[in-house]
Order: structure tokens, then C-alpha cells, then sequence
């Protein structure tokens, strides 16, 4: 139970994550857009720009991927101490 819990508070924290990404998308793909279209040499500089600002979600993304992985592991592990147990 503890693990479903688990895995549902990392989903949301991912979701959450790229949902509020995607409300900054559109400055960041014109400034992408502008850039490249400008010429190479600016192109560098305006990713570092996106990634700075886009630096905010990188935690809350990985952590709940992590999250999900752990719960993950622990549903695997309750299946399998159930499944070593045999029929009751």
C-alpha cells in the first residue's frame, strides 16, 4: 500500500513538473527559434539561457522519477516474498 503511495506522489511530482515546463515552453522555443535563425554562434548562448531558467525543474523531475523507481522496487519485492510464501 505504502508503495502505490509512493509511486503516486512521484507521478503527480513528475507531471506537475513537465506541465509547469510546458507553460514556460513557448518564450523559450521562440528565444531557441530566433536564435537559431540568427546564426550559429548565438545558438550556444540561448540554450544556456533556457537551461538556467529550466534549471528549477530538474529536482522535483529526478526526484519523482526516483520515487517511482523505488516504489517500483518495492512492489517487485512484495511480489516476490508473496510469491516465495506460496498459496495460504
Amino acid at each position: 500500500m505504502i508503495a502505490i503511495l509512493l509511486y503516486l506522489i512521484g507521478l503527480i511530482s513528475a507531471l506537475v513538473t513537465v506541465v509547469a515546463v510546458g507553460f514556460d515552453a513557448p518564450p523559450i522555443y521562440s528565444a531557441l527559434l530566433a536564435a537559431s535563425q540568427s546564426g550559429s554562434q548565438n545558438l550556444l548562448p540561448a540554450l544556456g539561457v533556457a537551461a538556467k531558467g529550466l534549471g528549477w525543474a530538474l529536482m522535483p523531475f529526478l526526484g519523482g522519477l526516483l520515487l517511482m523507481g523505488f516504489a517500483r522496487i518495492m512492489m517487485l519485492l512484495g511480489s516476490i516474498n508473496r510469491a516465495l510464501k506460496g498459496p495460504a
